[in-house]
Formats: C-alpha cells, structure tokens, sequence
C-alpha cells in the first residue's frame, strides 16, 4: 500500500487491507512518494497506490511503472475509481496505520453543485452511503466523519444522536453547511462532543464562501450561539482566488471577526498571488489580525 498524501488515515487502503488481510496477505503500508521508498526490499504480489491531489499524479503514475507486478492506482488526483461494494462495506483495517480513531462516510455526494469543488464531479449528487456502525469500531472513542453536506440527510437527527448516546467524539471533518442551520439541528449539535481534526480543540466547521450567503452566516451563528454553542467553537472558511474581488474577501472576514468566531483563508487552487497569500497569512494567525487591522498590517 502506498499512500501518497494522506494527512491522515486513509479509508480506501484500510478497507483494501482489510480484504487482503481475510484472504490471508501480508499487507505492508509506505506512506508519501519521496525517494526512500525500498522498491527493492520485498517482492510484493500486487500494488495498491492512492492519490489525493493532482499535483501529485505524475509522480504517482511514475511509481506505479517502477514494479513488475499488477499496480491499482485510484484517488481523486487521478481517477474517480470506486471500490466494489464487497470492499467499500467492510470495517476499516485501522492497524494498518495504527491509529485510534475511525473514519468514513455515512453519506456520499452533495446537492450543492458550488463551481469550485470537485464533489459533484467525483461523487455525483448527495446520497446515503453506510451506517455509521460499519466504520466506527468498537473499541474508537474518536471519530472523523468525510460526509460533504451532513446536514443534509433526512437521518441527521437519527445519526447525531446515535453519537450522543455513544459518547463519541466527532470531528466533521468537510464541514456542516451553515445556511441548514436551524433550532432544530442547533440544539442537537449543541449536545455532540464536536472536535477538531486532530481532537485537540472544540471546533465546528463552517464556510462563508459567498457574499451572498451573509445573511445565512449571520443568522446560522445566532441560532448556534443560542443553542449553547459559543462563537469561539465556531472556524469559518474563507473562499478566496475564485470570483470574488479582494474587497469582498476583506468584507466578509470582517463580518467574521465581527460574529467572534475564527476565519480561515482558503486560496483557490494555491493560487501564486501575494495578495491573497499575504492576507492568508494574516487572517490565519488570530495572534495577528487581533492586535492589528488589515490596513496596519499592510503598511508595516
């Protein structure tokens, strides 16, 4: 198994290990593409290669054409290769990267279809996927759910409150969808022990990507502020590089700053602008833009 650059575990090489592992194999994994890997140490039967991101593509195609056995290479940097369902279903082998938490997706897709993001290209529209009980393993206290609009389920209720019970914490880890936020999930939310990625700190994740969903932001942080959940839990991304001007960047970070929850900047494909780049680095490091304005900040 080669994992070329997952942050963290990734689902599709557990549940292939897991399979492999039934029949008996030896599964070994390396992770990232770098100039170490021993190509030379075993003599592996066949190769499994996932890639995340497109930049890495070429490299990751590279690698596959360095083995003489069979190589499967899939991930959306250079494919949109689904497992078959005798493999998608089973429980993840988490001992493969040793890990403590468990992972997957209860839903698939998403009905937004938003210009910039590759899910409705790679996953089609929203649908439900699997019960959380096929990824959360028994012994987990952590989670990380992979679902593109949670809120969007017509199972939410059911779903968060099967975690409450379960006393699981839970890192939304794509985010929820702020302009779903009603009394209704608010309360619910309220009650789910909701982390972030690596269950360092109490964060829900949001994205105010449009101007025009100002007055969704707004209202959606009320109704959480008022079912308990304080501002400061709150990250908003920051869509920045796509189609919108910088003065409406800057505007809605301060509408952010304003509600007092975090902005984080997101640059549209990494884009090479030292604008953007310099008012990422800036709205990203709250010791920064708390002790000083954009325009300060500029002129140093």
């Amino acid at each position: 198994m080669i994992d070329a650059d997952s942050k963290i575990g990734n689902p599709a090489l557990m549940k292939i290990s897991a399979h492999h592992k039934q029949r008996g194999d030896e599964v070994f994994l390396k992770r990232g593409l770098g100039p170490d890997l021993p190509l030379d140490c075993f003599n592996p039967d066949r190769v499994y290669i996932s890639c995340l991101f497109s930049w890495n593509a070429k490299r990751a195609l590279k690698l596959a054409g360095a083995f003489p056995c069979p190589v499967e290479i899939g991930g959306y940097g250079v494919n949109n290769r689904q497992l078959p369902d005798e493999i998608e279903h089973l429980m993840p082998d988490y001992d493969l990267y040793g890990i403590d938490y468990s992972i997957g997706f209860s839903s698939r897709g998403c009905f937004r279809n938003c210009p910039w993001c590759q899910v409705p290209d790679t996953e089609g529209p929203f649908r439900e996927h699997a019960e959380i009980t096929e990824f959360l393993h028994p012994d987990h206290e952590k989670l990380i759910l992979l679902d593109n609009n949670f809120l969007y389920s017509k199972r939410w209720k059911e779903k968060l409150s099967f975690l409450i019970d379960r006393g699981v914490k839970v890192n939304f880890s794509q985010g929820l969808d702020i302009r779903l936020i009603n009394e209704d999930n608010g309360r619910v939310l309220a009650d789910v022990d909701f982390w972030s990625l690596k269950f360092t700190r109490r964060y829900l994740y949001f994205a105010f990507d449009l101007p025009s969903i100002e007055k969704d932001v707004r209202q959606g942080v009320e109704i959480l502020n008022e079912a308990g959940i304080k501002s400061t839990y709150l990250v908003f991304y920051l869509l920045t590089g796509f189609n919108t001007s910088f003065e409406e960047d800057l505007y809605r970070f301060k509408v952010l700053r304003e509600l007092g929850v975090r902005p984080f900047v997101m640059i549209y494909n990494k884009k090479k602008d030292p604008l953007l780049r310099a008012f990422a680095r800036y709205a990203n490091r709250p010791a920064i833009h708390k002790s000083c304005s954009w325009e300060e900040y500029r002129g140093r």
